[in-house]
């Protein structure tokens, strides 16, 4: 009985809390609301000790259903002589006494208290098990990781001054692809991978912007808090909307605080957008506050662009007026006793007993028959978001259904019932439709500064099932033509199939080729170079490994013309283009096998290199150029050589370099001859 009165006190707290937040939240800003749902969790574990220490003032009474017994209504059943089919005694023995306690109920041999006991705390031990597990992943990140650097750490410094935080903060960098994140509930560290360093001034910035807010608000603490709770109260489903609500809010205040800092908004969302992207596949540990999380993308990109939101950053008596609001809150619901008493019994309408082998009952004339077809199921939704490119005439349109998403450009032509005013900044509810071969999606939603976003249905078009019926495909489900519609599989694409003589492909195929870019414009223009593989198997193969028509015009056009599947795979994994090839043949290397040329890339033959050891003066063909940079010798080494004073045949500098003659020891040498 505790534990249902903590229950439905927690139930309570949060109703309460969501019906203020639904009353005033809306007008606060997001760093408020942030601070609201961390205070309500910071309830929920107050919440069993502030009721064994408060003084109770009122009943919660719980509803208990009371016995009652029901009539028997007469049946159509012949009647049955129990008295002359069962010993009185055994009736006897067998009715319950209106005395005795009713048995407890028992689950497999356990009283249903004590099962339901062990199984909640079964449920927080593996919880605070994952929760020790996720602190020992951070601890493993944090020690495989380096200093990011000097010049972060000046830009570090830069980023904490402008944001006011004051707190130190260990700035690592990992060698493992992960998405930047925060965490130290006590000691703080700021991670970043180290794909970082090929990120523009301003995207620095941004990421170390974003993280320091994480910081200064103790956000990581905040994380901690919500994880604990959801532990405690793990069966409590409002323990994981609260949660969530809490992530959600903590990264609109973190974004409030970088526009505060004075980024643009379009650029911000830009950088939140391709690091999410870039990173969408990497892992971030759940106690730690990454800056771009996917699922979380639409609704931030749509606050980003809003400029009439609130993005006050909360003064100290808006956070006592918000801390005093949730003890008004918690306080009497912790008072509150929690009592049971029996309810009215419930009415039990007479209803003729019928037999169970007697016929279904005739069906009502003129009524219509109750059956359940494809039609008649609930359609799936998802959610959707346009932004606009830099292509002309296209928008970028991405949907997602539940933990997927596909994105993809599209022309602005085939956004059928769309005004164009919508795509150049007016804002106002939408509407409109994709028509494909395979069914239509249709969209509805609202429109703000030209990005739009709401959610979609999809019609299947059983015609296009029939079809593929009668080209000896096999009949697709619904959710196949709806992912046939999203990747834009029509007959066009099954027809290039046919007339390229591919074999067959599965359903399953078609759907992994378009996502991998095996498109019909893709099929088409491989065929047209003579490449057509036989099955959509190996043409995907070619599509993964970067080998595009472009490529292939690329290559033939410097001397490579008609390369088999495999040599082309050979030569793109290896990192030959056709680029590449030209620069060589400029500085008077030409190769013109593939072999050759996948031999210089390995052993690190760059244009650049052979460019600067000819500038001082070594002009090697390939297998000297090779064995001089499996040497180590470069031509910053050959210059300082001849600024001591040596100047050295390429066979002499792999000697000195290879018997660990370095310029340090030269100048060295030099300095104690003289």
């Amino acid at each position: 009985m505790a534990a249902l009165a903590i229950l439905v006190k927690a139930s309570l707290l949060l109703v309460a809390a969501a019906t203020a937040h639904a009353l005033v939240g809306r007008r606060m800003s997001a760093a408020v609301r942030h601070q609201f749902w961390t205070l309500a969790a910071a309830s929920l574990l107050l919440l069993p000790i502030l009721t064994l220490v408060l003084p109770s003032w009122k009943a919660i009474r719980l509803a208990a259903p009371a016995p009652v017994s029901a009539p028997i209504a007469e049946s159509s059943a012949p009647d049955l002589d129990i008295a002359a089919a069962t010993p009185m005694a055994s009736i006897s023995s067998s009715m319950p006494d209106d005395n005795s306690t009713p048995p407890t109920p028992w689950i497999g041999g356990i009283p249903w208290p004590a099962a339901l006991a062990a199984l909640y705390v079964a449920g927080v031990l593996l919880l605070l098990t994952r929760f020790g597990l996720q602190l020992l992943v951070l601890s493993r990140l944090s020690r495989g990781a380096a200093p990011a650097g000097e010049e972060w750490e000046r830009l570090l410094a830069e980023c904490a001054q402008q944001l006011g935080v004051r707190r130190p903060v260990r700035f690592i960098r990992s060698l493992d692809r992960t998405i930047p994140m925060a965490f130290g509930a006590v000691k703080a560290a700021i991670l970043i991978p180290a794909i970082g360093d090929s990120w523009s001034p301003d995207r620095r910035r941004a990421v170390l912007l974003h993280e320091l807010a994480h910081v200064g608000r103790h956000d990581c603490l905040a994380q901690m808090l919500a994880t604990v709770v959801c532990a405690v109260y793990w069966v409590h489903p409002g323990a994981w909307w609260m949660a969530r609500r809490l992530r959600v809010e903590r990264e609109l205040a973190c974004d409030d605080l970088v526009l505060s800092a004075g980024t643009s908004p379009r650029d911000y969302a830009g950088h939140l957008l391709e690091i999410a992207y870039a990173l969408r596949t990497t892992f971030a540990p759940t106690l730690s506050v990454s800056m771009a999380s996917p699922r979380q993308l639409e609704g931030r990109m749509l606050a980003l662009l809003d400029s009439a939101r609130n993005r006050a950053t909360p003064t100290l008596r808006t956070r006592l007026t918000v801390t005093l609001l949730m003890m008004a809150l918690l306080v009497p619901v912790a008072a509150a006793t929690v009592t049971s008493a029996p309810a009215a019994p419930a009415v039990v309408v007479d209803a003729p007993l019928v037999a169970a082998d007697a016929p279904n009952p005739p069906a009502v004339p003129g009524a219509p028959a109750q059956t359940t077809t494809p039609s008649n199921r609930q359609a799936r939704t998802g959610t959707w978001e346009i932004r606009p490119v830099q292509e002309s005439g296209s928008v970028h349109l991405r949907m997602r259904e539940g933990d997927g998403f596909y994105g993809t450009n599209i022309e602005i032509e085939r956004l059928n019932g769309l005004a164009s005013s919508m795509l150049t900044g007016s804002h106002g509810s939408a509407g409109f439709s994709v028509r494909h071969d395979a069914g239509t999606f249709t969209f509805v939603g609202i429109f703000r500064n030209g990005v739009g976003s709401g959610t979609y249905t999809f019609t299947p078009n059983t015609g296009f099932a029939d079809v593929m019926v009668t080209r000896g495909y096999e009949r697709p489900a619904a959710d196949q033509l709806r992912a046939l519609a999203r990747l834009d599989v029509g007959m066009a694409f099954l027809d290039e199939l046919t007339s390229q003589g591919y074999r067959r492909p599965t359903l399953a195929q078609i759907v992994r080729a378009t996502e991998h870019g095996v498109h019909t414009s893709f099929l088409r223009d491989m065929g047209r170079l003579g490449y057509r593989a036989g099955s959509v198997d190996a043409l995907i193969d070619m599509r993964d490994h970067g080998v595009s028509p472009q490529y292939i015009r690329g290559l033939a056009a410097e001397g490579l013309p008609r390369l088999s599947a495999e040599e082309l795979i050979y030569a793109r994994d290896h990192g030959v283009s056709p680029e590449y090839i030209r620069d060589l043949a400029q500085l008077g290397i030409p190769l013109q096998s593939v072999e050759r040329l996948v031999y210089a890339r390995d052993h690190g033959i760059s244009p650049e290199y052979v460019r600067e050891m000819r500038d001082q003066g070594y002009v090697l063909p390939i297998d000297g150029l090779v064995r001089a940079r499996d040497h180590g010798v470069s031509s910053e080494y050959a210059r300082e050589m001849r600024n001591q004073g040596y100047t050295l045949t390429i066979e002499e500098l792999i000697r000195a370099r290879d018997h660990g003659v370095s310029v340090e020891f030269v100048r060295d040498l030099r300095r104690l001859v003289r």
